[in-house]
């Protein structure tokens, strides 16, 4: 399928990637590009691979997702960002969609 939906994983917990990467595996339409474990290689993937989406957690080492997102964006504007996170604080998630990354529900 020629317009795939390119996807590039970050999430510090190897279990988490590797299990996001199987299920959307699983999806004719969609193609993981590239896993980050951190927000520096999950920039770095994106610049690489300039991919459509990129599922980010936000706290990860080296740098967290919220700058990462910041990054992404500034040079990637087509990029979504999707934020992962099992963490339910309000301010950390609104810091995120700050950096650019899309409210949806």
């Amino acid at each position: 399928m020629p317009n795939k939906i390119t996807v590039v994983i970050a999430d510090d917990h190897p279990v988490v990637r590797e299990g996001l990467a199987t299920v959307l595996g699983l999806e004719e339409d969609v193609e993981v590009v590239a896993r980050a474990s951190n927000g520096v290689e999950a920039v770095s993937q994106v610049d690489r691979f300039k991919p459509r989406v990129a599922l980010m957690d936000l706290q990860m080492p080296e740098m967290d997702g919220v700058e990462a997102i910041r990054l992404i964006q500034d040079a990637h504007p087509d990029t979504g960002v999707i934020i992962l996170t099992t963490y339910d604080t309000a301010d950390y998630i609104f810091r995120g969609i700050e950096a650019g990354a899309e409210p949806t529900c």
